[in-house]
C-alpha cells in the first residue's frame, strides 16, 4: 500500500508543470468554440444558483438559515454552500473519464497516468474560483464583509481538492475497467446533492422514525463536512478544530479512498493499454 502511494504522490509532484499545461489546455479548449468565452464560467453557475434560489427561496418560501443562534438569509447562505458543490461535483463526474478521455496520448507514448486525475481537478479548480468570485459578490450585496476568520475558507479548499483527488483516482480506474461507472456515478451524485446540506441544512425531524441516526449518518458523508465549513467559516465564525470528531473521520475517509485509488492505480499502470 505504501509503496502505491509513494509511487503516486511521486509521479504527481515530479510532473506539476505537466498538470498545469494539460489542465489549462482543456480549459482553453472548452472556451475556443464559445463566443463569450470566460465568460460562461461565471454565467453557468450564477444561473443555476439562481434557479435554485427562486425555486426554494422565493416559490417555497425558504425561510433563514439559524444556527447557534445565527440567522442567515437564504441566499447567501445557499450560494456558499453551492460554491463547493460546484467544485466537487464536477470533479467526481469528469473524473471518472480522465484516464478514458487520453486513451490516444497513453497508447502512442509513456506517459504518467495517474496525473488525469489531478489534470481534472486542476481545471474544475478554476471554475471553483470563478464561483468564489460570485459567493463573495453575493456576500458583499448582502453585507457581509471579509473577516479574519474567513482565512480558514482555504482549509476546506485543501481538504476539498484533497478529497476529490482521492475520488477521482479510484473511478478513473474503475471506469476502464467497467465502462459503466461513469453513468453509475453520474445519477448517484445527483442524489448526494439532496443527502448534502447544500440547498438545505439536511437535518431530519423527530418526526422521522430514527431521525437522530440518520442525521449522524448524514455528518459522516465526506460533502456535508465540506459544505458545512464553507458556511462555518463566512457566517458562523467557527475552524475546523471546533468539530475535532467529524474532521478526524473526514480525514480518515479520505486517507482510505487516496489508499484504494493508489492501490489501483498501482495495479492497473501498465494494464491501461490492454483495457482499451
Amino acid at each position: 500500500m505504501f509503496t502505491a502511494m509513494r509511487y503516486v504522490v511521486r509521479e504527481n509532484f515530479s510532473n506539476l508543470y505537466r498538470i498545469y499545461s494539460i489542465s489549462k489546455y482543456e480549459l482553453l479548449a472548452d472556451m475556443r468554440d464559445s463566443k463569450f468565452g470566460i465568460v460562461w464560467n461565471f454565467l453557468s453557475p450564477a444561473i443555476q444558483v439562481l434557479t435554485y434560489w427562486l425555486i426554494f427561496g422565493i416559490a417555497w418560501n425558504r425561510k433563514p438559515v439559524e444556527v447557534n443562534g445565527i440567522t442567515v438569509a437564504y441566499l447567501p447562505w445557499l450560494v456558499v454552500g453551492y460554491a463547493c458543490w460546484w467544485f466537487v461535483q464536477p470533479c467526481i463526474t469528469n473524473g471518472c473519464n480522465a484516464i478514458f478521455s487520453k486513451v490516444n496520448v497513453i497508447t502512442k507514448m509513456k506517459f504518467p497516468v495517474s496525473v488525469l486525475p489531478a489534470t481534472v481537478i486542476c481545471k474544475e479548480f478554476f471554475n471553483h474560483g470563478c464561483m468564489l468570485v460570485i459567493a463573495l459578490v453575493t456576500l458583499l450585496a448582502c453585507g457581509y464583509y471579509p473577516q479574519w476568520w474567513w482565512i480558514s475558507l482555504l482549509y476546506y479548499i485543501f481538504a476539498a481538492f484533497c478529497f476529490v483527488e482521492a475520488v477521482a483516482l479510484i473511478l478513473s480506474v474503475l471506469t476502464m475497467l467497467w465502462r459503466d461507472v461513469r453513468k453509475l456515478i453520474v445519477s448517484l451524485t445527483r442524489m448526494l446533492m439532496y443527502f448534502s446540506p447544500i440547498i438545505w441544512d439536511c437535518q431530519f425531524g423527530s418526526h422521522v422514525p430514527f431521525a437522530k441516526a440518520i442525521n449522524l449518518i448524514m455528518k459522516i458523508n465526506p460533502v456535508y463536512y465540506l459544505v458545512n465549513g464553507y458556511r462555518e467559516s463566512i457566517f458562523y465564525h467557527k475552524f475546523f478544530w471546533q468539530h475535532p470528531a467529524q474532521t478526524l473521520c473526514f480525514w480518515l475517509i479520505v486517507l482510505a479512498l487516496f489508499a484504494a485509488g493508489c492501490l489501483l492505480m498501482y495495479k492497473f499502470k501498465k494494464k491501461f493499454i490492454d483495457l482499451i
